[in-house]
This record gives C-alpha cells, structure tokens and sequence, in this order.
C-alpha cells in the first residue's frame, strides 16, 4: 500500500512540475490553433510519461549501448505520434460537435452537397434547404433537378431543346450566399433583360471547378452569354487539393503544373462523405461527445489519415501531380480555356470583376486577342460607396440584421444592394454587344 502511495505521489509532483514548464507554452499555442495546441500537449505528455516511467522502462545505462538507444528513441517517438494523433483528434472532434450543436450560429437546415468524383462536390438535385442565422432569420434554397439554384416557388428554366441565354459561372457570390435567389445577379440580369438563366456558382467553388462546369454546360446549353466570376480567391482556391470548408478535408479539382504546361487534375480522393447532413449528427449526438467522438471524428479520421498517406506516395513516386504555384500563369490558362470553348459555340464571353477593385484591373490582361465584354462590378460598387453616407464597404454591402436595439454583422456576401450594382455592370456589357441605347439605369435608381 506504501508503495502505490509513492508511486501516485511521485506521478502527481511529476505531473505539477511538467504541467508549470508547458503552461506558458500552451497559453502561447491556443492563439497559434489547433495543430500547435495539440504538438504542445503531445509532447507534455511524452515529456511526463518518460519521467513517470525512469528506472521502469529507462534510465541513463540505456544509452550505454546502440540498442538501448534505439529502443528508448523509437518507444519515444511512437509515443509522440499517438498523443500527438489523439490530442489532435479530440481537439478537432470538440470544436466539430461543439459548432454542431451550437444554437446561436449560422447553420443550414437539410441536404445540401453531396460527392462528386469530378467537382468533389456538387448540390442535391431538388434540394431545398435552409440557411438559419444567429437572429434567427431564414433563407430558403432551392435547387431544380439539374442543381442549379432557383427560386424557392420557381421552376427550372432550361426548355427541352436545352437551350438557355445566360450561363453564370461562379462561388459562393454567383450564387448569392445570404440572399433570397430573386435578389441574386443572375435572377435580377434574366429579369431584366428577359432573358432565360442558369445560376451555375456553388459556394466553396473554385476556378476549376468553373473550368470543368464550362466545359461541360457550354457545349450542353449553348447559352448566348457566360458570365464568368473573377475574384482573387477563386484562383488561390484552384491550386488547393481541398476545399475551404470547416472540420473535415474536403479533396476537389485542382491546377497542377506538368512539362511545363497547366493541366487540371480531378480530386486526390473520394470524399468520405456521400451525403453531410448536420440536422442528422445534432439529433443522434446531442449531449453525447463521447459517443460522437469514437462513432463518426474517430473513423472519418482513420479515413482521412490512409487517404494522406496515400496522397504522400502518390506524389513522391510522381502518380499524382503537386499543385501550381504560378496563380497568374493558372489565370490565364483557365481563363484562355474558356474563352476557346465559348468561341467555339459562338457564345459571349462576359468576365465579371468582382471582389478587388485593383485586382480587377488584371483581368484585362488575361487574352491577347479576341472579343471579350468586362463587367466592371467593382467599379459600380466603389462609385456606390463614394456617394454613400457611411461609404464602408461591410456596411453598405455586407448582411446586418436587427439584434435588440442594434444590428449585427451576419454574413460577409453581397446583400441585395450590391447584387443589384453587380447586375447593373452586367446588364451594361450585354446592351454594349447588343449595340442597344442603355437601359440599365433602372435597375437601380
């Protein structure tokens, strides 16, 4: 009994001692995120448990000779590994369940995405979903059976010949994110012009998943006019191997670089998700971490962690191709491509500068030759924001709503207003290749 006494002793004192030499460092790596936390207390815990364990498994005779030292070094880094897996693994399983199960936040109501081969992920046919805002507010989504957005009571627009006037290719600001479908660019540009539509931007998206949307919907629809988003992130975006989306690896078309020429290679893996659906792990899980921790983070991260190492082989032996770093040269590769596809079904290239004012500016010198149409949103929007009372962006673009006696910033996308301004630059560009008087003006007064 004396002797469990001493041991337990021994392993508290050892444990305080520890735990006072790595608490500043914790403190420092807590605002540094989750993968320096979890190396931090990984090797807290390797530190303690070699000292819990000296004169048991080890003690400085075991460095006398070659295999003492292999035995100790190896035991040591295997044990670094799993601290340093499972400290990961609860880390990010906790702040998964904990946004999950959040009440005051941002989340989405029903079926949304499921896998894609291809694009990595693409909407739900006839999908119609929720997005749920910390006030409360809902915006309704709907998709018609080929996943593209439409109004909540709408129909498809695309007629038995196929064929549709204005293609919109884009992310998460094509699509309208925050806004009703009848408040987005691409339904007020159909209205306005009367013309027929298909709202091809899904949020997350990049440029290559644009690229593999051209390729395929031009030929498919023929439309008289694509309008193609040009934002910075859409490039930074196309020369990751996964998507910016929260708590998981989500693996997606991307640029790559081979004998000195872009090529576009599909995602590395097949996302282990066929279907997410949050209402479904909020019900099953609530007030149960445990059994959310080893029932989904614990298999979706064996998963994760034989698709990396299958990844890792795959580019070392050259199976698989690292992606680009050059983003202007993968511009004007995606860009010249679509570019050939349009012209090779006489349709109008409209490119829509959206995002960057000074940025945009680029996007002129993306062709060397040909007719191309530039959509100036940026533009329509800073000669807004000079004429506004705040003139700030967030605050006459962005998405408030009422909270008590004030508002609150609720999304960063484009609110009606601005989608209205982006229209208006849009519109103008399609009256400029119909060589008609501008009527744009009154799309917004």
């Amino acid at each position: 009994m004396k002797k469990i006494i001493l041991i337990i002793v021994n392993i508290v004192i050892l444990t305080a001692l520890w735990s006072l030499l790595f608490a500043p460092l914790y403190l420092i790596s807590k605002k540094l995120g989750i993968g320096v936390t979890a190396f931090i207390i990984a090797l807290y815990l390797t530190f303690l448990l070699l000292s819990i364990f000296y004169k048991h498994f080890w003690s400085f005779q075991t460095f006398r000779n070659i295999r003492g030292i292999i035995k100790f070094f190896s035991i040591t880094f295997i044990s670094f590994l799993f601290f340093l897996y499972s400290t990961n693994l609860v880390f990010r399983a906790l702040e998964a369940y904990q946004y999950l199960m959040a009440e005051n936040k941002t989340s989405l109501e029903g079926v949304e995405y499921q896998a894609d081969e291809i694009l990595g992920f693409k909407s739900v046919p006839n999908a119609v979903v929720f997005e749920t805002y910390i006030t409360g507010h809902k915006i309704p989504i709907a998709y018609d059976n080929n996943g593209f957005r439409i109004p909540l009571s709408g129909v498809s627009k695309i007629n038995e010949s196929n064929k549709i006037d204005l293609l919109f290719l884009g992310c998460s600001f094509t699509f309208g994110a925050g806004c009703y479908a009848e408040e987005t660019f691409p339904y007020i540009v159909s209205k306005e012009t009367n013309l027929s539509y298909i709202n091809a931007g899904i949020s997350s998206y990049s440029l290559a998943h644009m690229l593999i949307l051209a390729e395929k919907l031009i030929p498919k629809y023929k439309p008289d006019y694509v309008i193609v988003q040009y934002s910075p992130w859409l490039t930074t975006r196309s020369v990751n191997m996964f998507a910016p989306v929260n708590f998981m690896s989500l693996p997606v078309p991307y640029f790559a670089r081979r004998n000195n020429s872009i090529v576009l290679e599909l995602p590395v893996y097949n996302s282990y998700f066929k279907y997410f659906d949050a209402r479904r792990i909020k019900s099953l899980y609530k007030g149960k971490f445990l059994e959310f921790l080893y029932k989904e983070a614990f298999v979706f991260s064996l998963y994760e962690i034989r698709s990396y190492l299958k990844i890792e082989f795959l580019l070392i032996t050259g199976q698989r191709l690292r992606p680009a770093t050059n983003l202007r040269e993968v511009e004007i590769y995606a860009f010249n491509k679509i570019k050939t596809i349009a012209e090779r079904y006489g349709v109008n290239l409209i490119i829509l500068n959206l995002g960057d004012i000074e940025y945009s500016k680029n996007s002129h010198g993306l062709f060397t030759n040909g007719n191309v149409y530039f959509a100036e949103a940026d533009f329509f929007l800073n000669e807004y924001l000079k004429r506004s009372p705040s003139k700030d962006y967030y605050m006459e673009f962005c998405h408030w709503k009422p909270s008590g006696k004030d508002s609150i910033l609720i999304d960063y996308h484009p609110n009606s207003k601005a989608h209205r301004l982006i229209a208006k630059s849009i519109i103008k560009e399609i009256n400029k290749e119909k060589n008609k008087k501008p009527w744009f003006r009154a799309v917004l007064n």
